[in-house]
């Protein structure tokens, strides 16, 4: 169990600078496209259908943790368990196909983009970061490999840090602000000696994204994976202000939207259809190399088991955990069986998350 809160504390994606707690070869475009569609059937048909599934036990488990959000499974392709129960911010009843806030689960999708600007050979996960901030005297110490792998040793942002975020400032503007003040800091531990859990890690990494492309961030996601796996449930945090149409109306005030804080770390809001076709894309070669993935979900830290945006050996399979704001998530795979599950919810709290994710696993495969 200590291990478990361990994990879940690490995932959370509490950033105090952004008021994101409660107080970021072959173009994956082809691969998307060329991708067969029953792999999101499952998850589709449910997220239309609003029927109650859930194999035994389950009942009892939802009930036990006074749950309410969406819960999806499904198995080789067909749904083993569908839930929904709740009130989203709009006023509206949860269906499983809202879109809710995932925090720290955005982690992936940007892994993934990195992987796929190094397959295009664009960057390598070696290069060290003088090549992207030649203004960062520590830069040159730390690889994108250490970025990705929360081995960097980059001091995290805290309130104490007096840098002045806000609302009321454009992306580029606060995106400035966090890179001038980190850009004067040194170390806290050398790379690749230890594992500590940092937002800054994947923020930066999402900027390099942008660096590297010559594109948004968001227009990058939406460009080589949103829209080419039919993700239309799926958008950024920072989309909302400009087009909310997209999120069918829903409302996230409970986030604190301050532009550009959350990218890459925390930034993404999904439903359960279009994160299971997520995952399952991105395990099957449909949205970077076998060889990405592989590095994906290498186990670089194995006393807490994590990978590239992934924690690795939950039950047999690899996942992550994300909150912000009053939402929590928890997005899983297990390859060898074949078996999925997403869980969102904007009531419970991201420790009882983790228990709830475990407990719903082991309902799952017994």
């Amino acid at each position: 169990m200590k291990k478990i809160i361990a994990i879940l504390l690490s995932a959370l994606i509490i950033l105090a600078v952004s008021g994101c707690s409660s107080d970021n070869s072959e173009s994956s475009s082809s691969k998307a496209e060329s991708a067969p569609t029953t792999e999101a059937a499952a998850a589709t048909e449910a997220a239309a259908t609003e029927t109650t599934v859930l194999p035994k036990g389950m009942d009892e488990t939802i009930e036990d943790n006074e749950f309410e959000g969406v819960i999806f499974a499904a198995e080789n392709n067909k749904t083993v368990a569908s839930f929904a129960k709740g009130t989203a911010e709009n006023g509206k009843s949860i269906t499983v196909g809202t879109p809710l806030p995932v925090g720290s689960v955005s982690k992936q999708f940007c892994a993934a983009a990195v992987l796929l600007l190094q397959e295009e050979g664009k960057l390598s996960v070696k290069d060290t970061l003088d090549k992207y901030y030649p203004d960062f005297s520590e830069g040159k110490k730390v690889s994108l490999h250490n970025l990705l792998s929360m081995r960097s040793g980059i001091p995290e942002p805290g309130k104490s840090s007096g840098i002045d975020i806000s609302s009321d400032h454009t992306e580029e503007e606060n995106v400035k602000i966090i890179k001038d003040w980190l850009f004067k800091q040194r170390l806290k531990a050398k790379p690749d000696t230890t594992y500590e859990y940092a937002n800054i890690n994947y923020f930066l990494l999402s900027d390099i994204v942008q660096q590297v492309s010559g594109k948004k961030y968001s227009e990058f996601q939406r460009e080589n994976f949103f829209t080419p796996l039919n993700m239309t449930n799926t958008g950024l945090i920072n989309e909302l202000s400009g087009s909310p149409e997209w999120a069918h109306g829903n409302v996230y005030q409970k986030v604190d939207t301050q532009p550009g804080i959350t990218n890459g770390a925390g930034d993404i809001i999904s439903n359960a259809a279009d994160l299971t076709a997520w995952i399952n894309a991105l395990s099957t070669g449909k949205v970077i190399s076998e060889e990405s993935f592989k590095a994906m979900t290498t186990d670089y830290s194995p006393d807490v088991h994590y990978g590239y945006g992934m924690y690795l050996n939950i039950e047999g399979g690899i996942g992550h955990y994300g909150a912000i704001g009053i939402y929590s998530a928890f997005d899983y795979i297990n390859t060898d069986k074949k078996l999925t599950l997403v869980v969102l919810s904007n009531s419970i709290d991201p420790t009882s998350m983790t228990g709830l994710a475990g407990d719903l696993l082991t309902d799952l495969m017994s």
